[in-house]
């Protein structure tokens, strides 16, 4: 992915009110990843969409969240 593209798809994440809904199926690991890139400046605690590939992630063994600060 190109920077281009991914500072548009970043500005869709944080102007489309849809992009933080919760997704239709479960993400893959390396979507996943790329939903934690995209929704970055996102908290899980307000994005669904974050909170759902994070979740992903936890599940997979690849990320630990934090328990002294939310996300």
């Amino acid at each position: 992915m190109t920077t281009n593209s991914l500072a548009m798809y970043q500005l869709i994440a944080l102007y489309d009110a849809a992009a933080h809904a919760a997704p239709v199926l479960p993400f893959s690991v390396h979507m996943a990843h790329e939903m934690m890139q995209l929704h970055l400046g996102c908290r899980a605690k307000h994005c669904a969409r974050k909170a759902a590939a994070q979740q992903t992630l936890v599940e997979a063994g690849r990320m630990v969240p934090s328990s002294t600060k939310p996300r």
